[in-house]
């Protein structure tokens, strides 16, 4: 007869057959002890189960997604003003500083662009734009099918993939030259790369590592080593760090340099304001621009027309300066506020910034509790991805709309859309920019209200179709940098959130 089965591991737990009496003690003392212990460590996990389930109840958590310059940034600020105002207010003056790079970066690339021979002239200037210029030569993918030319031709198709980073359509020609006076005139701006360079380390000194704050994207690649830098916010590097920190140095002389640093800044920008402002308003300036496909001007952080307030002695940051101020981010950051008003006071808020560039959106998934904002930033029907110059911006925000939709670990989370950047919109179509260039089946008139209700039904369409199951949709056309009609519209979506928390919990 063959030997029932035995368990190798039973047979090792059991006590020595030579096991005496006080062994055998020892060994069922030990076992109690380490019972008791597991005990507590498993009334300790349900205890911080429940903790957690209970501060869930009075947390509200929102999800920030969208393509790269989508305005999630942007959306993350307009939430503490509204409400947190009065934080807000106080940490207004500490994006001096990086209003200030916005500047200096603006004017350092407009003298990147004044060169007369091509071959020195290497501005990728989608990638300046980006919130992610690191773009991984193993993520190209073909480009995506197209969602608004359904049906259409081989054709159609093509004018979907553009050839130029900035704008579909811009005018190749010859570059006009470059006067002495503009030579001049470049030079005397050469300080703005060391200001530049003070400006960074400023900034890197607020957060809370500042060795994960790197000067990322050499935007010129000449000879001569000129190089335009961005500041950049890595994932594991706070954003509220940022916000109303002092200089996060501990050496006392160090601190005074920097401070003796900025205060040259000041001085140096105060210098060259009126050669700033001589070079944006130069007509062959603009004129080199416009052939080179640099529209600095829908790019955030543009602050241009701003080159005599800004260099002002005095200067504080507006509201409106905060909201188009521009910070990279890279991967996802986290921000966590608590109201300050309203009938919520005292609950906090959540929200996730994820980073837009398509090789950053291998995270959104993981965020199955959370509510979604999603961006599609509207006004680029005419641009092209940094990341794949095949794919249209507006196609690719549509594809990510559609991804989101059909995602079955979010198809509990409410979703609502903003069809963003509707002021640029306006401007553009204005301009003379025709939508329907772009997009060859809209047919109606070419203003911001018929190209609104068109995408809004292209966005609706997509929605219904790929949700896994019925979904109320949730739409505002918005332009975040709109304090007044963005606080509206964030109130309406506080709204939406408490309620269907409320219905989570059984109130409603």
């Amino acid at each position: 007869m063959p030997k029932a089965d035995v368990d190798p591991l039973a047979l090792a737990l059991l006590p020595p057959k030579d096991e005496s009496p006080a062994q055998k003690a020892a060994r069922l003392a030990a076992e109690q002890e380490a019972t008791r212990i597991s005990n507590l460590i498993d009334s300790e996990l349900r205890a911080e189960r429940a903790q957690l389930k209970k501060e869930a109840q009075n947390q509200h958590k929102i999800l920030l997604l969208g393509q790269a310059e989508a305005g999630k940034s942007t959306v993350l600020k307009q939430f503490q003003l509204v409400f947190t105002p009065n934080q807000f207010r106080a940490q207004q003056q500490h994006w001096k500083a990086l209003v200030q790079l916005n500047l200096v970066r603006s004017i350092l690339v407009i003298c990147e662009a004044l060169t007369d021979d091509p071959s020195e002239y290497d501005l990728d200037i989608d990638n300046f734009l980006s919130l992610d210029p690191t773009v991984s030569p193993d993520y190209s993918i073909k480009a995506a099918e197209s969602l608004l030319n359904e049906g259409g031709d081989e054709d159609d198709t093509r004018r979907n993939s553009y050839p130029y980073p900035g704008t579909a359509n811009a005018e190749i020609g010859p570059i006009p030259e470059i006067t002495v006076e503009l030579r001049q005139l470049k030079m005397r701006l050469s300080p703005l790369y060391h200001v530049q360079t003070v400006l960074i380390e400023h900034l890197a000194c607020q957060f809370d590592d500042p060795s994960l704050l790197v000067a990322a994207h050499q935007l010129d690649k000449a000879a001569d080593g000129a190089k335009t830098a961005d500041f950049v916010v890595r994932s594991n590097t706070s954003l509220n760090g940022f916000l109303g920190k002092k200089l996060g140095r501990t050496d006392e002389h160090e601190q005074t340099q920097l401070r003796l640093d900025i205060h040259e800044v000041n001085t140096i920008l105060r210098a060259c304001r009126n050669d700033m402002i001589a070079l944006w308003k130069d007509p062959t300036v603009r004129e080199i621009l416009h052939r080179r496909d640099v529209r600095l001007e829908e790019g955030p952080g543009f602050f241009l027309h701003e080159i005599e307030r800004i260099t002002e002695p005095n200067y504080v940051p507006s509201q409106d300066d905060v909201f188009r101020a521009r910070i990279r981010t890279l991967g996802v950051q986290e921000y966590s506020f608590r109201l300050e008003t309203g009938p919520d006071k005292g609950r906090e808020w959540r929200l996730y910034d994820c980073g837009g560039a398509r090789n950053q959106r291998h995270s959104w998934p993981f965020f199955d509790d959370c509510h979604i904002i999603f961006l599609a930033p509207i006004s680029c029907f005419d641009q092209v991805l940094a990341e794949d110059r095949r794919i249209n911006r507006l196609e690719d925000s549509m594809q990510l709309w559609k991804a989101v939709c059909s995602s079955k670990l979010l198809q509990n989370s409410e979703m609502v859309l903003f069809l963003n950047k509707c002021d640029i919109l306006e401007a553009k179509l204005k301009s003379g920019s025709k939508f329907s260039d772009w997009v060859p089946q809209f047919d109606g008139a070419n203003t911001v209200a018929d190209v609104t209700k068109y995408l809004k039904g292209k966005f609706r369409s997509i929605q219904k179709a790929h949700s896994p199951g019925p979904r109320v949709f949730y739409c505002h056309l918005t332009a975040v940098t709109d304090a007044k009609s963005t606080a509206k519209i964030l109130n309406s979506v506080q709204e939406l959130v408490t309620r269907v928390q409320l219905q989570s919990v059984s109130l409603l």
